[in-house]
């Protein structure tokens, strides 16, 4: 009987923990994500400001850009040690399927 109380408990423990984890990574997945929408919505405004010739704002998304990507490889660094393979990749083919899903 102490047996089967000791690893039910043990089994709760390790579960909750595996949940918590996973909460983390879909949360940092998540920022992620929008970190790398921002990036190429900031790429795409850069251009439209260059074609326009408005090299202040043009500028301004460059040093959004390098933000952006600061916090993307910071994201990486956190999930690889969670134990996610290629983060970036991951991220980018999961945006790839939500716009799919949406328009189409």
């Amino acid at each position: 009987m102490k047996k089967v109380v000791f690893f039910s408990a043990l089994a709760l423990i390790l579960s909750t923990g595996v949940m918590a984890q996973d909460s983390a990574r879909r949360a940092g997945m998540k920022d992620m994500r929008k970190d790398l929408r921002d990036i190429h919505r900031d790429k795409a405004e850069r251009r439209k400001e260059i074609k326009e010739g408005d090299k202040a704002a043009a500028k301004a998304d460059t040093r959004d850009i390098k933000a952006d990507k600061k916090d993307v490889n910071s994201d990486r660094k956190e999930l690889q040690k969670e134990g996610v393979k290629h983060p970036v990749r991951r991220a980018q083919h999961q945006i790839h399927e939500m716009h799919e899903k949406k328009n189409g």
